[in-house]
């Protein structure tokens, strides 16, 4: 599959089912009406697009994995928040084992690793930032999904860091397209977080799916942008 088709498939699909979420968030979701399958066609192509585009190998085939439970997140959200959660809790492992793993292997300097500890060091600040505005003036928030929440974004403030030291260490111009992917990660599920547990967003899906689906796609784009 050519980027280019790819590109048109992942952001028409987007679009469309950006459009179908805000019209049906009002209702009862249902995990198998066509709003969902269609909020997973993004991710699906994704995984093609990385299995496709070139011969696997263990970044392909990890990146790919991270896109299928990204997939089955997008199922798990129309269930409930913590099978949501857990979906995309191992996606994000995946996600940073297969960039910490690259990166060791093309070889970690200081300055690199200097970078992605600095990096780390402002993601979980933010977390404990995010946590504690989330409690302090919304409905209280049930101790399990307070933990799992914070594991969760710290989990991505991982994939943040470790995108970014393959960056670095990898010195390829264009290797900052998955970092700004998981840091619109971090925007996405920022915005489902003060939804669900601050206030509620006026037409929220419209913060939430765009920029989700943004983060995807460049993550995905690490097939396009590393020879590994």
């Amino acid at each position: 599959m050519s980027l280019e088709i790819y590109s048109a498939v992942f952001w028409v699909v987007a679009i469309v089912s950006t459009y179908l979420q805000d019209k049906s968030s009002a209702g009862v979701k249902k995990v198998a009406s066509p709003t969902t399958i269609i909020k997973m066609i993004p991710a699906l192509s994704a995984v093609v697009f990385v299995l496709l585009f070139r011969p696997p190998t263990l970044f392909t085939i990890l990146l790919a994995a991270a896109l299928v439970f990204c997939m089955f997140g997008d199922v798990g959200m129309e269930v409930d928040l913590v099978p949501g959660i857990g979906m995309f809790l191992i996606a994000h492992i995946l996600y940073t084992t297969n960039f910490l793993w690259q990166a060791s292997v093309v070889g970690l300097t200081l300055i690199p690793l200097a970078v992605f500890a600095g990096c780390l060091v402002v993601g979980v600040v933010y977390v404990f930032m995010l946590i504690r505005y989330l409690r302090a003036s919304g409905p209280e928030i049930p101790p399990f999904i307070l933990r799992a929440g914070t594991l969760y974004f710290l989990i991505i403030a991982a994939t943040l860091s470790t995108s970014l030291l393959l960056w670095q260490t990898s010195g390829v111009l264009l290797g900052y397209l998955p970092v700004i992917g998981a840091l619109f990660f971090i925007i996405s599920d920022s915005f489902i977080g003060i939804n669900e547990f601050h206030h509620k967003l006026g037409r929220h899906e419209f913060y939430i799916m765009p920029t989700y689906y943004l983060a995807i796609f460049l993550l995905s784009l690490g097939v396009f942008v590393f020879a590994f």
